[in-house]
């Protein structure tokens, strides 16, 4: 199976996260080839949860030596296709979803994520969990100065166990 993800200025396939949403569903033990691709004259770093990749080709030729290897997070350059190999080999819950995101903080915060979950075969994906406080990316109504959210202690890793 192969996945298209295109970044914007902020948007993953046009959307922000939503904390109740499941974007994307794999399957244990599949092997999927996502494709990504920042659509904007701007760079965006690509961050997996849950798996290391490997980059098979970008723009259709071999990776520099640089991408070789495994890897959770990959650098994107504008408007350049990098096709990435995935293998979901544990931990699934149709309701628990993992995140994929761009890793520069200041896009991050502003809602630039998605969820999967990992499902058994024949499994569809579930409902993910209401979400009891906090802040959520992208909704910074009533976040106090420091920007963390009106639910989170200043200097709170708001990722923390996530990665």
């Amino acid at each position: 199976m192969t996945r298209e993800f295109e970044l914007d200025d902020r948007r993953i396939n046009g959307r922000t996260m939503d904390m109740g949403r499941i974007d994307e569903t794999a399957t244990v033990d599949a092997t999927e080839v996502w494709e990504v691709r920042s659509i904007v004259p701007m760079p965006h770093s690509f961050h997996v949860h849950d798996v290391q990749f490997r980059v098979l080709t970008v723009d259709g030729d071999p990776p520099p030596p640089e991408l070789a290897g495994p890897k959770d997070t990959v650098y994107l350059e504008p408007n350049r296709t990098y096709r990435l190999l995935m293998r979901f080999e544990d931990y699934t819950d149709p309701d628990v979803p993992y995140m994929f995101h761009c890793h520069m903080l200041l896009h991050e915060d502003e809602g630039m994520m998605g969820q999967f979950v990992v499902v058994e075969p024949g499994q569809d994906a579930g409902t993910v969990p209401e979400h009891d406080g906090g802040a959520e990316h992208g909704d910074h109504s009533g976040a106090d100065p420091g920007g963390s959210g009106p639910d989170v202690a200043p200097g709170t890793d708001v990722h923390q166990g996530q990665h």
